[in-house]
Parts: structure tokens; sequence; C-alpha cells
């Protein structure tokens, strides 16, 4: 079973949805932290307050690409639907269930804690599903093209918060409207980021590499398992986009990002499949 046959049946509209290519394959492009469902058997762990709860979401990341687009190049797109506060994808396994006690705001949202036998039963539910398409996708790509190509998707708070200070001491407090990164070099060739850097700096001024982030769970992941993929993670600065306090999107920065971002992804899965 090819990974196009594989949709169908793991894709179910719930826990993420899938977008395939159109008749060739280039690369994937994922959003994991963009979905605002939480599901029934989270609630009970979970303050009822949806706007603390949703401070940290990547909100409508989806909605900063053309995703049609991108399929019509060959390129497939992966979007979570499930809430990072019930599973974060881009943690580790083990931990990923309720992963956030706290919001990066300081504020607690989780209000009880699971059982072992709870968290491994809805990690196997929500969580490896994904993981299971991602590495269908890497392998399906691998069978074209040796070096397959792979970027994650991601928004960033304008400005950090403490939580994110103390993870990362000494940052900037004005993000840069992308942040692009690789491990610090690990897991893509230099000409790759660079070159999504440098498509991505033809509209917007700030385009860093590695700072303020270096790569999260999910490029760490694809590393361990396909070390010959370009594999990299882009964060946007969501002040880019969107009106933060309220979470709404600003249609008019949109509609300036949007053909950025996408010819940017296009151009680069492009110049190396």
């Amino acid at each position: 079973m090819n990974v196009f046959e594989k949709q169908k049946l793991a894709s179910d509209g719930q826990i993420f949805t899938y977008y395939p290519p159109k008749n060739f394959f280039i690369g994937a492009v994922s959003i994991p932290h963009s979905g605002e469902t939480i599901p029934d058997e989270f609630k009970e762990y979970l303050i009822d307050d949806f706007t603390t709860l949703s401070k940290d979401v990547d909100t409508a990341v989806d909605q900063l690409v053309e995703i049609e687009r991108l399929n019509e190049a060959g390129i497939a797109v992966i979007k979570a639907n499930v809430h990072r506060v019930c599973v974060d994808l881009n943690r580790p396994k083990e931990t990923a269930a309720l992963n956030w006690k706290q919001n990066s705001h300081g504020v607690e949202i989780v209000t009880k804690e699971l059982e072992d036998s709870d968290r491994a039963l809805l990690t196997q539910k929500y969580y490896a599903p994904y993981y299971e398409m991602l590495k269908a996708l890497l392998n399906e790509l691998k069978r074209e093209h040796p070096r397959p190509s792979f970027i994650d998707l991601h928004s960033m708070p304008s400005t950090p918060t403490q939580y994110h200070l103390n993870i990362t001491p000494n940052q900037d407090m004005e993000r840069p409207d992308f942040c692009v990164s690789d491990i610090s070099g690990k897991s893509c060739e230099k000409a790759f980021i660079d070159f999504v850097s440098d498509e991505l700096a033809k509209s917007y001024d700030k385009v860093y590499q590695n700072k303020p982030y270096f790569g999260g769970h999910v490029t760490r992941h694809i590393d361990a398992t396909f070390p010959e993929a370009n594999n990299i993670q882009i964060e946007i600065k969501r002040g880019i986009y969107l009106k933060e306090a309220q979470r709404v999107l600003d249609t008019e920065l949109v509609e300036k990002l949007k053909p950025v971002l996408t010819d940017a992804l296009i151009a680069t899965f492009k110049k190396f499949a």
C-alpha cells in the first residue's frame, strides 16, 4: 500500500487532514500545531477556558499557504486537527499527552494528571497516526528522491514570554519575521536552508537561521529516522499575519504573506527534487 492509498484510511478528518500531491510527489509539509479540536476524552483534564487553552496554538498556519497550489506542484500537506494542549505532536511520544501543565504565560491549564494506562491509549490514538503518516510520506518520497525534502511549519509569538526565555535565554525580545532551523546545520544540506531563507528574504526583512529556534521534535525525529533528508522547521512570526491579542487573521497581511510563503515552498521543493 503506497502513501496515496494509505491516506484514505489514515485521514478521517478528525486526527489530521491529509492533502495529497497531484500526479507526482516532490516533498511534504507538516503543520502539527494549528489544530483546535479538543476531543471529549481530554475535557475532564483541562480547564474550561478555550481562550486560555489556545494561547500557544499556531493559529491558522494552514491558511497561510495555498494548499491546492502546493498539491499541484507535487507537495503533500498534513495538518493536525487535535489541539496541542491535548497531544503536542512536536514533543516526544512519552510526554506528548497533556504536555502543557501551564500555557506559555504561566496559567495552569491541566486540572488532573493522566493515569499511565490512559496516557498510553490516548497517545496511541492521537499521536501515533500522525507519525505513521510522516513515515509513510518520507518512505514514498525516497522511492523517487534519494534525498527527500520535508518542512515542518509553525508560528511563533512576536515577543517571547518568560517560558521561552527560560528555554533560550538572552534571545531578542522582538522575533524575526521567520526563523528557519535545521538543528544548527544537522538536518539538511546548507544549500537547502539557505535557498528557502533567501526566497523568504525577498519579501521580508528579518529571516534568521536557528535563532531563536533550532528545530523541534518533528525535525529531530525525521532527522533520526531519515538522516539523508533535507528537513527543516519554519517558524512564522504571528505579528506578520495575525492580530495576536484577539487571534484574528489580518486580511491585508495574510494576502501579502500567503503567495510569498507558497512560492518559497514550491521553489525550494522543485530546486531540490
